[in-house]
């Protein structure tokens, strides 16, 4: 058995990137995650403007012998 996790920074270019793969024969293994990569609190003086968070969308992929007949 292969495995592999695919990521990206948006659900629509993962769903681009793992349709590819089930192309070639993977499968989807287990649901999507989505993990916070950065966090920066913005502030003007001493006034919190806004918060800036970036993630990232990953998914599991398998592709086992018998997928490959």
């Amino acid at each position: 058995m292969e495995y592999k996790i695919v990521s990206s920074r948006s659900p629509e270019e993962l769903t681009r990137k793992v349709n590819e793969f089930i192309q070639e024969g993977w499968k989807p293994f287990g649901g999507h995650s989505v993990v916070e990569i950065h966090r920066q609190n913005r502030y003007s003086g001493m006034q919190h403007m806004d918060t800036r968070i970036e993630v990232e969308y990953s998914q599991t992929i398998i592709k086992t012998q018998e997928d490959e007949k």
